[in-house]
C-alpha cells in the first residue's frame, strides 16, 4: 500500500494540456475526453489523502468489476477520489515504479504497473471513459483514460487509488 497526501494548487480552466506538457506527462485521447467533461474541474481542489492498494489488499482475492470495487471500498470506509484527483496525483507522484512492459493499450486487462484512480463514473455510456490511470513506461509518465463495461473484471494484483479511510 502507498499513502500520498495531495495538497494541489488550482489550475485555470484550459491550461491542463500546457501544465502536463511542461511536466513532460503524456496523455491519451480517453484522458483528454474525460478531462473535458463539465464535471472535471481543475480549478476546484481540496487536500486529499490517497491510498493506493491492490484489489487483493482490500479483500477482493479474485479481483472484481468496477461495481464490486465500489462496494468493497465502501465497506472498508474508503470513498472514490474527487474526479480531478488523477490529474493532481500524476503531477505530484513522479516516483511511480516503472511498468515491466511498455505495451500501452489493447490488452483487455489493466496494463502492468497502472494505478487506476477510482472516481465516480461521469457518464453511463460504456464508450465514455470511466476514469484515469497513471503509468510510468520506460521512464515516461502517463495520465491515461480508460473505457470498460460493467462485465470487465480487474485482476487481484491491479492497483487502485481511493480516499477516505482511517488508516
Amino acid at each position: 500500500m502507498y499513502f500520498i497526501t495531495l495538497d494541489p494548487r488550482p489550475l485555470p480552466v484550459g491550461h491542463i494540456a500546457e501544465v502536463l506538457k511542461r511536466h513532460h506527462i503524456l496523455t491519451n485521447c480517453h484522458a483528454e475526453v474525460f478531462m473535458a467533461h463539465p464535471r472535471f474541474s481543475p480549478e476546484t481542489v481540496e487536500k486529499t489523502d490517497v491510498v493506493i492498494a491492490s484489489l487483493r489488499e482490500i479483500g477482493l482475492k479474485d479481483g472484481g468489476s468496477l461495481e464490486e470495487i465500489f462496494r468493497q471500498t465502501a465497506k472498508l470506509g474508503f470513498r472514490p477520489c474527487p474526479v480531478n484527483t488523477g490529474l493532481f496525483l500524476r503531477l505530484a507522484w513522479k516516483e511511480q515504479p516503472p511498468s515491466r512492459n511498455s505495451v500501452l493499450s489493447g490488452q483487455h486487462r489493466s496494463p502492468d504497473g497502472a494505478v487506476v484512480v477510482l472516481t465516480e463514473v461521469l457518464e453511463p455510456d460504456d464508450r465514455f471513459p470511466k476514469g484515469l490511470y497513471l503509468r510510468n513506461v520506460d521512464g515516461q509518465l502517463w495520465l491515461r483514460g480508460y473505457v470498460c463495461d460493467s462485465a470487465f473484471r480487474y485482476a487481484p494484483e491491479d492497483l487502485f487509488a481511493f480516499t477516505g479511510a482511517t488508516v
